[in-house]
């Protein structure tokens, strides 16, 4: 930096007050010149410039051969420099995820902008120097997860209003429908989800491989598809899936909890509530065309209308509130071949406080209500089915 310039005064001879001030500043700095190409950044670019110099600076000289001192020296700083520019460029580039090259790199801003390639890397991969490893030998595995890094930030996994709850939460393999909504307490806002889940199963139930697959043939491999698809919905929510907790024997409300307390906002109180579920009560007559079996017929019916996989009241066919409708219901069994007709005979709510909508054709459901018809003894208040046929082949 330049010496701060120095002030001097002087006075006139014989008058004390008059003086004058003089400042000696410093000399104007030099012009830059503006032949340097500042775009140099090869061998050649750097080699040429040099030589230039040289030429202009020594005008006197005419005759410049590559076993000229000078012209070594200038040649190997010209590797050099070509060298640390491409040092430069390296380093630069590793400084952003599209340019970036470098396996552990990558993994960094990808990590940085909460992308976590770890848990899309599939499960050959358990460790950070295993993505790496694998990303050099593959690289486009590296390039796909720089396309999917910046594209996964865009979707919200975080709970903050209502329909968060409700789109975070639709995924999960437990759930068939969500809803949520808020009440003031005075002090704060209370989140409420209300869930149905697979099976009709309640939130505080302990599972067991049974109540998930269902009462299936293929229960063993039910069950795995079903631990598959929780693994991968912990991978899309970005929680890796060892930190799932053990599902025997823990309850739906554990583990939906689990994913609520990693996505909402702190502080943000959450109450999970389960559908209230509507036994219906069901007698039908049911006339059979002649040429077909009553056995055929019932088991036929009896699937229409209570199989857990398809039938009409099948988990997750209604939805909240939605009224049962007589003429649904005749739609579907009429659609069955061998029916001829059918005459809905008593259509009601379990309980005896509920009159029977046979006449009117709707039970009408408001709220998170949900009908339900298993026809189980063991279970009485989901609901029961009374099939009565006429005509037909015996047997």
């Amino acid at each position: 930096m330049a010496d701060e310039p120095q002030v001097k005064l002087s006075y006139t001879e014989g008058c004390g007050d008059c003086g004058n001030r003089s400042v000696e500043l410093p000399a104007p700095l030099p012009e830059i010149g503006d032949d340097f190409d500042w775009d140099l950044r090869d061998y050649d670019g750097y080699r040429l410039f040099m030589l230039e110099e040289l030429a202009a600076r020594f005008p006197e000289r005419r005759n410049w051969t590559p076993a000229d001192m000078e012209v070594v020296l200038v040649e190997a700083l010209a590797v050099v420099l070509d060298q640390l520019s491409d040092m430069q460029d390296r380093i630069q580039a590793e400084a952003f995820l599209e340019s970036a090259r470098r396996p552990d790199t990558v993994r960094r801003l990808l990590e940085m902008i909460g992308y976590k390639p770890l848990l899309h890397a599939g499960e050959d991969v358990s460790s950070a120097e295993d993505l790496e490893r694998l990303w050099r030998y593959y690289p486009h595995l590296m390039e796909e997860a720089k396309r999917k890094g910046p594209e996964s930030i865009h979707r919200q996994h975080r709970m903050v209003t209502e329909q968060d709850y409700r789109d975070q939460l639709m995924p999960h393999p437990l759930v068939l429908d969500a809803d949520a909504y808020a009440d003031w307490s005075g002090s704060w806002y209370t989140h409420h989800v209300v869930v149905r889940l697979i099976n009709n199963l309640s939130l505080d139930e302990a599972l067991t491989q049974d109540k998930i697959a269902g009462d299936t043939e293929d229960a063993a491999d039910a069950y795995a598809r079903f631990v598959a698809e929780l693994s991968d919905y912990y991978r899309d929510q970005e929680i890796a899936p060892g930190e799932m907790p053990a599902i025997e024997g823990a309850s739906s409300r554990t583990l939906l909890q689990n994913v609520i307390k990693r996505q909402r906002m702190v502080g943000q109180e959450v109450l999970l509530k389960s559908a209230t579920l509507v036994g219906v009560v069901l007698s039908i007559s049911v006339r059979i065309a002649g040429d077909h079996y009553r056995s055929e017929i019932r088991d036929a019916v009896r699937s229409a209308l209570v199989d857990q996989t398809d039938g009409f009241f099948a988990p997750g066919r209604l939805q909240f509130g939605e009224d049962v409708v007589a003429s649904d219901i005749i739609e579907v069994l009429m659609a069955l071949d061998g029916v001829e007709s059918v005459c809905i005979n008593r259509m009601k709510r379990i309980g005896s406080i509920y009159t029977d909508q046979s006449g009117s054709g709707r039970i009408v459901l408001q709220g998170h209500e949900v009908a339900v018809l298993e026809d189980k003894a063991v279970i009485p208040e989901r609901g029961s089915l009374r099939i009565v046929l006429h005509g037909g082949k015996p047997g």
